[in-house]
């Protein structure tokens, strides 16, 4: 099984999200997703719309997606 990863905030989730994992998931079988802590957010000075907690259960309940993960804190 070849897996892939995709990587980003997905905060305010939109149909340019959704067309990035559809390719994402052409070269691969199994979609995992890494989003961005709050804390990185912050360190970037970007506003938080939505918590790190809130876009994991977003993007986990996406059906192209196999597995979401929060990305390291560091």
């Amino acid at each position: 099984m070849k897996k892939v990863m995709c990587f980003g905030t997905f905060d305010l989730l939109h149909l340019g999200h959704l067309n990035y994992f559809l390719q994402a998931k052409r070269y691969g079988d199994y979609l995992i997703v890494v989003i961005a802590r709050d804390k990185t957010k912050q360190m970037q000075k970007k506003e938080i719309v939505f918590s790190e907690k809130e876009r994991l259960e977003l993007v986990r309940n996406l059906r192209i997606v196999d597995e979401a993960v929060l990305g390291y804190p560091d």
